[in-house]
């Protein structure tokens, strides 16, 4: 009789216990902490003093509109820091429930399971993930499959000494081809003192990347298993280099000489465009000419524009899964937070509507960029247009040999020759 008692006690405590438990989690008043994994700055490694004020202002938004959700991040992280500071907490099972994902990580964290899958989350709340510029939600995309949603983008742009071109008789059409960019840059490298030194040159900074770029020209293959460094047109790409390369005659010509006012061409991201166009970053940068910045020249038929995506993840770990996905979605695809991001940020909007919007144009004219300069409409083409990266594991250490050997041949002026055996050396590292 006793135990028969006893067992109803244990019973009853263990169906309390159970009540009690599922009364807890599924209460809508109870308030649920999500973490956030982030880092001081920018992620487009420019100046940006502002970046925890305009998060803290999205989270008080996003708590004030879903009070049972409370969101928490560790601030002072350093952008240098943060891949391995978010490693380690992987390690040890503690990731943010959300978190941008680090640069080049990417490919590495899907690998690992680090990275939930969005997929069912879309699904279920029937999200449109065309809002986004194709190369912008790709950028978070694997086999059909969501990983990452995008928060901003940075394409590269072409920033032009606009002195020099008005003194050279040059103009700039709205779609140029990297041939006419060789002409141009051949009428403008010049001794002007005529003392027998080149100090007027076409381009800095130029690099193989963006020739690859422009003819539009993949290196791999989508698995990651052949690259294509040997092939007739990547040859082309850089024979056209070598010719723009040695319009210098083994001259260094740098960033330094563009703001100097000897260089015509530089490649630029838009975030350094929107951050040393305006006051004050002017006085101190490019402050001694007139400048603007025009799409890279492409081949004419398959134009292709390099930019990078910062993409925000969710915890396959979280165990709030869907206020975590709540917060991922506003900060990626709400407009209004958008809107504010593309303001007291440097980028762009991966939303098209947010680009496209009228917001968008006058915010660039506030900022002291003319009708002829950095427009919505310019931007816009240029995200339309933009290449996909690849999604293999060893991307990013791939393309770190490669552009040591690339750029080593190009300075040994042997890179015609080397072309073969980098092809072999890439391929053994797939």
């Amino acid at each position: 009789m006793i135990k028969s008692h006893q067992k109803t006690i244990v019973i009853w405590i263990i169906s309390l216990a159970c009540f009690s438990s599922f009364i807890y989690w599924n209460n809508p008043e109870r308030v649920i902490t999500i973490t956030l994994g982030t880092y001081v700055g920018s992620p487009w490694d420019v100046p940006d003093p502002t970046s925890y004020k305009l998060l803290d202002r999205i989270i008080k938004n996003f708590e004030k509109e879903n009070p049972t959700i409370k969101v928490k991040y560790e601030p002072g992280i350093a952008k240098s820091d943060y891949s391995s500071w978010l490693s380690e907490l992987i390690v040890q099972g503690k990731q943010p429930d959300v978190f941008v994902v680090p640069d080049d990580d990417f490919n590495l964290l899907l690998s690992t399971g680090a990275l939930d899958n969005l997929n069912r989350l879309v699904k279920e709340d029937r999200f449109n993930t065309n809002i986004f510029f194709d190369s912008a939600i790709d950028a978070g995309v694997v086999n059909h499959e969501v990983y990452a949603l995008p928060f901003s983008s940075n394409p590269v742009m072409m920033c032009v000494n606009m002195d020099i071109l008005k003194k050279e008789g040059i103009t700039i059409p709205d779609h140029w081809t990297i041939e006419e960019f060789y002409d141009m840059c051949n009428k403008i490298t010049k001794d002007t003192d005529h003392d027998g030194v080149l100090d007027q040159f076409g381009v800095c900074d130029y690099t193989w990347k963006d020739v690859i770029a422009g003819y539009g020209i993949s290196l791999f293959n989508e698995e990651g298993t052949k690259s294509y460094f040997n092939s007739s047109k990547v040859k082309k790409a850089f024979a056209m280099l070598s010719k723009i390369t040695h319009l210098n005659k083994n001259i260094k010509v740098s960033s330094e000489d563009f703001d100097k006012g000897k260089v015509a061409f530089m490649p630029m991201t838009l975030a350094q465009y929107r951050t040393y166009k305006p006051y004050p970053y002017r006085v101190a940068k490019y402050s001694t000419f007139s400048w603007s910045c025009r799409s890279m020249p492409t081949s004419t038929s398959n134009a292709a524009y390099q930019m990078k995506t910062a993409l925000i993840g969710l915890s396959s770990r979280s165990n709030h899964k869907q206020s975590a996905w709540k917060f991922l979605k506003m900060i990626c695809s709400d407009p209004d937070v958008q809107q504010l991001i593309l303001e007291q940020s440097q980028g762009a909007s991966p939303v098209r509507e947010v680009m496209n919007d009228s917001f968008t144009d006058n915010l660039f004219k506030r900022n002291g960029f003319g009708p002829s300069e950095l427009t919505a409409q310019r931007i816009n083409t240029i995200m339309e247009q933009t290449i996909a990266y690849p999604k293999f594991k060893k991307y990013a250490h791939v393309m770190e040999t490669a552009d040591y050997l690339v750029t080593l041949s190009l300075a040994n002026n042997s890179l015609d020759a080397d072309l073969s055996q980098i092809h072999q050396n890439i391929q053994k590292l797939l």
